[in-house]
């Protein structure tokens, strides 16, 4: 890394694969941590994980891991320990960890009846490209593109924690002001910026739900409302705050697609 707000740190780039993305039920199958020790030394620990259920078509399809890969692999038990070596005391980097990697994997030490690794800086490269609104969408692979950094072996966790690394170094050469002050300045900056979008990511990021005509888009865990006057809202958040408008909004009068609302009632209506 360049820059003196790193030294004398560990540093490592961190990325899950899983099979789904919600962090509640789904299960680590891969990750990652990619990076230098403090002496400057190579940090590469990867490894596949077996996550105790059946790896969903749609996931193998992302990730190209199936079943049969990871059936000798561990339970994600079995790799914590190593894990957590790496995690506690260092400066983890990750691309949207703070909403999925960093809550999949404390969900994963809770089942396990394990402490949740302890980093001594948590940093995403995703909300920092918002913060200094770098132009055009953050997805990781198009913000590698625009910094020529090669992801050819996209969504598998060595390939992705590897280059979010080489891309905040990217951003750091190109914006060394924002990065200016110690570790404590930059994440208070960081978590500013996360208050500043509390109703959401920009749409601009958001994968567009199937067949909803754009009116609604998945982030991750969430699935969030691109119109009306919910508009950037998960459809977690409206149920708790207004059931009745979400009522509406998965019935028939509802202006997205009819095959999208059935697919939602069941998991979002009481």
């Amino acid at each position: 890394m360049t820059g003196e707000i790193f030294d004398g740190f560990r540093v490592v780039g961190f990325d899950l694969e899983t099979t789904g993305f919600d962090v509640r039920k789904e299960r680590i199958v891969e990750y990652a941590l990619i990076g230098s020790d403090v002496d400057g030394s190579d940090i590469n620990l990867q490894s596949l994980v077996y996550p105790e259920k059946r790896i969903p078509f749609e996931a193998s399809n992302v990730h190209g891991i199936k079943d049969q890969d990871v059936r000798a692999s561990g339970n994600f038990s079995e790799h914590i320990g190593e894990i957590s070596k790496i995690i506690n005391d260092s400066i983890i980097v990750g691309h949207n960890i703070i909403k999925f990697d960093w809550k999949m994997l404390e969900m994963e030490c809770f089942r396990a009846g394990v402490e949740t690794p302890k980093p001594r800086a948590i940093i995403d490269t995703l909300v920092i490209a918002r913060k200094l609104k770098i132009p055009g969408r953050h997805k990781l692979g198009i913000l590698c593109n625009k910094y020529g950094i090669d992801l050819s072996n996209a969504h598998r966790a060595d390939a992705d924690a590897g280059a979010t690394l080489i891309l905040l170094w990217k951003i750091m050469k190109e914006n060394p002001r924002f990065f200016r002050g110690s570790i404590d300045d930059l994440q208070d900056s960081l978590a500013g910026a996360r208050r500043e979008n509390i109703l959401g990511p920009g749409l601009e990021d958001l994968e567009p739900v199937p067949q909803s005509r754009g009116l609604l888009r998945v982030n991750n865990t969430d699935i969030i409302v691109a119109f009306g006057k919910y508009k950037g809202r998960s459809l977690d958040e409206i149920k708790r705050n207004d059931p009745r408008y979400l009522n509406w909004l998965l019935s028939p009068s509802s202006p997205i697609e009819k095959i999208v609302c059935e697919r939602y009632k069941n998991l979002f209506q009481n």
